[in-house]
């Protein structure tokens, strides 16, 4: 008999397998259901985080990020270099809480624009009110304009119109003639989307799901009240300079400028690209080496104030043969032409932008460390007060992140997290509510039956 209760070595073996791993990390059912691992997608970097979800809030346990290659403006140029440089990052997340990262919420930076669409329909009957499935049947009737080679990411419905009353927010059950509501649509190129995934998918990970730029960076630097109150958002990031205007809770414009335009009137030409093409900028002007102006910006670097030195800055020529002597109001001048159009034309992009949103203006992105800009680019939003974002996470005791993330560099890494989280909370809900509307129903037919 007692051959038929031996426990075969495989058994065992896999037992102890899976005790290690509850011991020492994180046991998969914990990693698939009570952690989100984020990943922003960006062109000088890629940057990972891995939260523990919890009742009302995420808690940060492992961040990092490292260079990004086959990358350019936020669009994928190599798929291979892409797919190494998103594994090395998930990798050096999921090694520091001993866990095998297998889904993620990917962002998207490139090209993104938001299209919005208004519809009305008929309401019918004799005491005609509003019901579920109208509001249904309204959101059928609105697509945007966008054209078949754009995907419609992102979806902001409302408010509603109910007859001649407006600005509603939940219009089931009131009275009118008519249903009207405007609605919001995020969009990306469909190809660079697919170039997107298709890399992550290359790295060996699946993509749990897709966040566009304006969204997440908003999400990670604006409160819930500055959203409704309305607020601008300015992303400094490397490869291009994005505006978003919140206003009602819902992102109403959105804008870009990448600085391809040459103006032969400045001092200094624009370079393509966000603070990359500053950096390029100022190596050129200067005749110095990229890795020189990056240098520069990162030490010396004022804008909208006196320099912070009076005295000459030494740099290395870019042929390494000789020294050049910088001086700092030549550096000043140097940066604000070459921000400025960036600054003014983001400005433009958001004419809805006025003194009365309360939020002012939220810089993000690491080229928002730069000192001076929020008083540079208050003078371009008409005095509006301007901060500099800070993430809005909770970070473990023991982490420490790295300088990159500690700041406003780390507020779309921080959105993408609470984006996730969100979805996961949105999930279980509709899965309850599927499971307790079978159980109603069935009861329903058994309380029939009698």
């Amino acid at each position: 008999m007692s051959k038929f209760f031996t426990i075969p070595k495989t058994i065992t073996a896999q037992v102890a397998t899976l005790a290690r791993k509850a011991s020492t990390g994180l046991a998969m059912t914990r990693k698939l259901e009570e952690f989100v691992v984020a990943v922003d997608v960006g062109s000088s970097r890629i940057a990972c985080a891995l939260a523990e979800l919890r009742d009302d809030h995420t808690q940060i346990l492992a961040a990092d990020s490292v260079p990004s290659y086959g990358i350019r403006n936020g669009e994928i140029v190599d798929l291979e270099r892409a797919g190494e440089s998103i594994r090395i990052a998930v990798e050096a997340v999921g090694d520091r809480v001993n866990a095998d990262v297998r889904s993620v919420v990917v962002g998207f930076s490139g090209d993104v624009r938001l299209n919005a669409a208004k519809s009305t329909i008929d309401l019918n009957g004799e005491q005609p009110a509003v019901s579920s499935s109208d509001v249904a049947r309204l959101r059928k009737t609105l697509w945007p304009d966008c054209g078949p080679t754009r995907r419609v990411v992102h979806r902001f419905d409302g408010p509603f119109s109910v007859g001649d009353v407006h600005g509603i927010e939940r219009p089931v059950g009131l009275r009118g003639a008519a249903l009207s509501m405007s609605a919001g649509f995020l969009t990306a190129p469909s190809d660079r989307v697919e170039n997107l995934l298709k890399a992550v998918r290359g790295a060996g990970i699946e993509v749990e799901d897709l966040a566009l730029e304006p969204l997440v960076s908003s999400l990670g630097a604006l409160t819930p009240d500055e959203r409704i109150l309305g607020a601008a958002v300015l992303d400094f990031g490397a490869g291009g300079f994005r505006g978003t205007l919140w206003e009602g809770g819902r992102m109403r414009q959105t804008c870009a400028f990448g600085q391809e335009r040459h103006t032969p009137a400045l001092g200094v030409c624009p370079a393509a690209g966000g603070m990359e093409g500053v950096v390029l900028g100022l190596a050129r002007h200067f005749r110095i080496a990229p890795a020189t102006a990056r240098k520069l910006l990162r030490e010396h670097a004022v804008v909208g104030e006196p320099p912070l030195r009076s005295d000459a800055i030494d740099a290395p020529a870019v042929d390494g043969l000789g020294t050049l002597k910088i001086d700092p109001q030549d550096l000043t001048k140097a940066l604000e032409e070459l921000l400025t159009p960036a600054i003014r034309s983001l400005r433009d992009g958001l004419p809805g932008f006025t003194s009365s949103h309360a939020g002012g203006v939220v810089l993000v992105g690491h080229g928002s460390r730069l000192r001076g800009l929020p008083g540079m680019v208050a003078k371009h939003f008409g005095g509006a007060p301007v901060r500099t974002g800070i993430p809005h996470w909770e970070i473990a005791r023991e982490l420490a992140l790295p300088e990159e993330l500690n700041g406003p560099g780390g507020c779309t890494l921080c959105g993408l997290i609470h984006f996730g989280a969100e979805t996961r909370a949105r999930l279980r809900l509709e899965r309850a509510a599927s499971v307790w509307g079978r159980v109603r129903q069935t009861m329903r037919r058994v309380a029939a039956a009698f």
